[in-house]
Parts: C-alpha cells; structure tokens; sequence
C-alpha cells in the first residue's frame, strides 16, 4: 500500500471571538492547497453533537463531558492528518496542559503557528454581540492564551480577514526555518530522553 504524505498544520491561536473561524474562511479561500477546518466550536456548539441535557454532577455535568471531549478531539487530529489531510485550526490554547498536549499529539508534524490578536474591547463587544458565547469568556482568554508559546506569525483581527489571510499564506508560503512548535515539540522529545537519563536540560526560559 502506497503511504500517504502527512498533512501540514496552520494553527490559529487567540481568545474567544478574536474572528478566528472568519480567518480560517479566509485562509482556505487563500491557499493554494486543500485544507480542513477542524475546530472544536463544531464538537461544542453545533446542534445535535453534545447532548443537552445538564446536571450539577455526574455523567451528564459539564465537568464530566468535557476532558473527554477534549482528549477525542486531539486524538482525530492526527488520524486525519495521517490521511494525508491539511488541517486550518481555530483553538484556545487554556493552560500549559493543553499546550503539552498539541506538543505530544503534532510532534513531528509541519505546524504552523499564528497568534491571532484583538484588543480586550473590541472583544467584549463581540462576545455581547455574538449572544452564544459565555459573557467574560474572552476576558479570561484574553489575559492567558498568548502566554504559553511565541508564534512563527501573529495578525491584528481588526484588519479584514482577508487581509490578514494573505499575509498568513505568504509567510507560510515562504517559510525556511524550523517553525517554533517544531522547536517546541522536539524540546519536549529531548526532556523526555533526559528524564528517562537522569540528565538536566535548561528550561525555555
């Protein structure tokens, strides 16, 4: 059987209605080649994928259905790249948790990675416009999600979709350098040589 190419990443990350999904739009209009928009919003909030039953606890709690549906999600992420898809990703990157996660789940694979920026009014104003996103969401993303990691490109979401689409795929385009999640990533393999070793490693500090 004839191995398939493994499929190249652009990964956007940015608060919540930092226009993300927009963008993404914009890219695959954009590129040259055929890539999938694989978001988590379409597993949250696309009627009929979540139940909508709620309760405090149990089964049916938020807090129960959640991490599974995180860790689904990251597991499809490299069946379908392993199909030989190209991925456009819309994500939140919460915690340094999830950061380790994508590092361990994308290892090895061509991502590359955008901070999508907006101004913390301009955020808010969105969130109330929109009507589907919990209030003080964007606030809370807004003051960690550009903390974990640097970016092989970061955009201004005030600027048009398309525009900020054109410059993603012109430095993608032209990109010569190891991307700053395959540094990461492989940084993350080394630590984990190093532990099993016993051997120190500096941190990313």
């Amino acid at each position: 059987m004839t191995s398939v190419p493994l499929g190249k990443v652009i990964l956007l990350n940015g608060p919540s209605s930092a226009g993300k999904s927009t963008l993404c739009a914009a890219l695959q209009d954009q590129l040259d080649e055929p890539f999938l928009q694989f978001s988590l919003d379409f597993l949250m909030f696309r009627d009929g994928v979540l139940p909508q039953r709620r309760e405090a606890s149990g089964p049916f709690s938020w807090a129960e259905m959640r991490p599974k549906l995180f860790e689904g999600y990251y597991n499809c992420l490299p069946a379908l790249l392993s199909a030989g898809n190209n991925l456009v990703l819309d994500y939140i990157i919460e915690s340094s948790d999830q950061w380790r996660t994508l590092l361990q789940r994308l290892g090895g694979v061509d991502v590359f990675l955008v901070g999508v920026h907006c101004p913390l009014p301009e955020l808010e104003r969105r969130e109330q416009q929109r009507g589907d996103r919990r209030i003080g969401d964007a606030r809370r993303d807004f003051a960690t999600v550009h903390t974990f990691s640097s970016y092989d490109l970061e955009v201004d979401s005030l600027v048009s979709p398309q525009q900020n689409a054109k410059r993603i795929v012109e430095a993608w385009s032209s990109r010569t350098a190891r991307s700053v999640f395959g540094r990461a990533a492989q940084r993350t393999v080394d630590r984990a040589g190093a532990a099993q070793d016993g051997t120190a490693l500096p941190s990313d500090g």
